[in-house]
């Protein structure tokens, strides 16, 4: 069967092939994030040094524009890599401050949310 189909239409298989491997590529992807921020170890945990402002993000479930102002970072900056320990440094203050700047973003979060359903 396979045969046949390389010699009558093998561009089509081709194609099927590597969409198939891309189904597996993202979608186990996709599978892998769910499982890992499921986990309640890695929702709010702790503040340190080697989160990324998204891995903040995901983790508190807050939305960019709460976490990015929360960590001294302007809407407008360019996306990369910086660990909270960078951000900390160059804004002179400790995790413990970065804690309590993110805790406060969370509580506004939810007072936001709480605000529009009792409208």
């Amino acid at each position: 069967m396979i045969k046949h189909l390389w010699q009558t239409n093998r561009l089509a298989l081709m194609a099927f092939v590597v969409a198939l491997g891309a189904l597996f590529y993202f979608g186990g992807k996709t599978i892998s994030s769910a499982i890992y921020w499921m986990d309640p170890a890695h929702q709010e945990q702790p503040l340190a040094g080697w989160m990324t402002p998204r891995y903040v993000a995901l983790s508190y479930k807050l939305p960019r524009e709460y976490v990015l102002e929360a960590l001294f970072i302007g809407p407008d900056a360019p996306p990369h890599r910086v660990s909270l320990e960078t951000i900390a440094q160059e804004n002179n203050v400790t995790l413990a401050e970065l804690q309590a700047r993110i805790d406060a973003a969370t509580a506004r979060l939810e007072a936001d949310k709480e605000a529009r359903n009792n409208d």
